[in-house]
């Protein structure tokens, strides 16, 4: 429905939704991570959202644009809308899961894609049965990612000790959850009968409110895009023959060894899963109590990552650790090194990259 009172406010929103978007870009720029991506495309798409409903109320062309489907009128505009909500509600949600893991639980990722499949035929099949499909497919929608939301910031908070930190990850899970809020209000409220159209219109309030928070956090400190509970404990690299040519040790923890001897222990594991992987396959990941042990292989070395916990970040992070180790020390690789020192300003590098 036309209501040209919601175009001051929607330009405010766009006008900030370009604001964090440029935001997002820039930390993708500084660390080009899955979850940062995701991000990009989250905020892409909620922009385009924010056009097409504008459009929709100023330009009359783009409004009456429709396609008849099945004996039913279907709109572009409703289309296209339905399509970057859509898109912007899957993007937010594996964002968040490849923050915290390096494979996102297979069960609600499977509920996430049925869901995003039911909206899309709710729209596209016009029915009496699908009459009331997109609300229901909503309410459960913004559940799951609202509640996805609550669990991740309990998981962050619960680690970060700082009081300094812990108010800035407050204020960027805070602007989550009010800029989420816009959803029910604007998709769910509104669609209800005998609700006044003014209470609709208000889902701009949040929106705008929320994701300004989010900007104002993330402009701050881009990690906040990445931030998990996840740390990393030790960084080890393994030459050719498996010997041991550098580590660095982040943190302290139970159970820890002495690198050399870790190295030793994981170049004979290497050694034996070639001989009993298929050809071409390696050794990826070991699962050692409460650690994680990741492995990137290049042709010179092998590069070892412990982890508290294995996500899409530490595995990406490995792997441009290892392309830059060989880059940099490869003469070194090739002569006589055993532990040279050559290697040690590497040491503020692996500090840059994980941390």
């Amino acid at each position: 429905m036309q209501s040209l009172e919601l175009v001051p406010s929607l330009l405010i929103s766009m006008l900030v939704t370009f604001i964090a978007l440029a935001v997002v870009i820039n930390s993708w720029r500084q660390r080009r991570l899955l979850p940062t991506l995701l991000y990009v495309l989250t905020i892409g798409c909620f922009s385009a959202m924010v056009i097409d409903l504008l459009l929709d109320q100023i330009y009359m062309p783009f409004r009456n644009w429709g396609l008849v489907v099945n004996g039913h009128q279907l709109w572009v505009s409703n289309l296209l809308l339905t399509l970057f909500i859509v898109g912007g509600f899957i993007s937010w949600y594996f964002a968040i899961m490849y923050s915290q893991y390096d494979t996102p639980p297979t069960k609600l990722s499977i509920l996430v894609a049925f869901l995003s499949g039911g909206a899309l035929v709710g729209e596209l099949v016009k029915g009496n049965w699908s009459n009331y499909l997109p609300l229901v497919i909503e309410v459960v929608a913004f559940a799951i990612l609202i509640a996805v939301i609550v669990q991740y910031y309990r998981r962050i908070i619960r680690t970060t000790t700082d009081r300094s930190a812990r108010r800035v990850v407050s204020f960027y899970f805070l602007g989550f959850v009010i800029w989420i809020s816009a959803g029910p209000i604007g998709l769910i409220i509104a669609s209800l009968s005998g609700i006044p159209w003014w209470v609709g219109n208000l889902w701009t309030v949040p929106y705008t409110l929320g994701l300004l928070l989010v900007s104002i956090t993330v402009a701050q400190n881009p990690r906040l895009l990445f931030i998990s509970e996840a740390r990393p404990l030790d960084f080890i690299v393994l030459d050719s023959q498996g010997v041991l040519v550098f580590s660095h040790r982040f943190h302290d923890y139970p159970g820890s060894m002495d690198s050399e001897l870790v190295g030793s222990a994981i170049s004979g594991i290497i050694s034996l899963m070639k001989e009993l992987l298929a050809s071409g396959e390696s050794l990826q990941r070991i699962d050692h109590g409460d650690v994680k042990i990741l492995l990137e292989h290049g042709a010179d070395i092998t590069c070892l990552l412990v982890v508290t916990i294995a996500t899409s970040r530490f595995r990406q992070s490995l792997q441009a650790a290892l392309v830059e180790f060989e880059t940099t020390y490869r003469k070194h690789l090739h002569s006589e090194h055993s532990l040279s020192t050559g290697f040690l300003p590497f040491k503020a590098r692996a500090e840059e990259i994980f941390l």
